[in-house]
C-alpha cells in the first residue's frame, strides 16, 4: 500500500472521481438526470491517492475556502477495499496537509443518503453544522466541520 500526494488534475485522481460520481448516481439516480458532475473543478485540489498493488483505489482532496478554512473533497475508496481502515489513513494525511498549509478548520459536504460515509465522518470528529437542500437536485445534504 502507498499513499502519494497528488493534484486534482492527475489522471488517476480524475478516474477515481468518475467512480465516485457513478457510486453517487447509484444512491441517487436523480443526480445523473440533473447533470451532476464531480470532475468539473479539479484544478484547485491538492490531495492524495491510495494505491494497492500499484493500482489507484482511493482518493481524498482539499480546496482552500478562506485563509483559515479548507474543504475536504472527493473522498472515495473502491468498494472492494472499503472497511479496511484506508479512509482513516487518507483523512489523517489530508488533515496533516491542511494543518501544514495553515488551515484551522475543515468543512465538507455529504448527501444525507450517504449514511455510511456520514457515520465515518462523525467518528473522525466531524460534526454536522447545517442541513441544506441542493438548488438543482432538491436533495438534502449536510455541511460538516472539524477544528484542525
Amino acid at each position: 500500500m502507498d499513499i502519494l500526494e497528488t493534484k486534482g488534475i492527475d489522471s488517476n485522481f480524475y478516474s477515481l472521481c468518475k467512480r465516485l460520481e457513478e457510486f453517487q448516481f447509484s444512491l441517487m439516480p436523480e443526480l445523473k438526470d440533473k447533470g451532476y458532475n464531480l470532475t468539473y473543478d479539479l484544478n484547485d485540489i491538492n490531495g492524495y491517492l491510495l494505491y494497492i498493488n500499484n493500482e489507484p483505489v482511493g482518493c481524498i482532496g482539499l480546496k482552500k475556502c478562506t485563509d483559515d478554512v479548507c474543504e475536504i473533497v472527493r473522498v472515495f475508496i473502491c468498494k472492494e477495499h472499503r472497511e479496511k481502515g484506508y479512509s482513516k489513513l487518507l483523512f489523517s494525511k489530508i488533515e496533516t496537509l491542511a494543518r501544514t498549509l495553515g488551515f484551522k478548520t475543515a468543512i465538507m459536504f455529504a448527501w444525507v443518503k450517504a449514511e455510511v460515509a456520514i457515520n465515518l465522518y462523525k467518528k473522525l470528529g466531524y460534526i454536522i453544522i447545517e442541513e441544506k437542500v441542493s438548488n438543482y437536485s432538491q436533495l438534502v445534504y449536510f455541511k460538516l466541520s472539524k477544528k484542525l
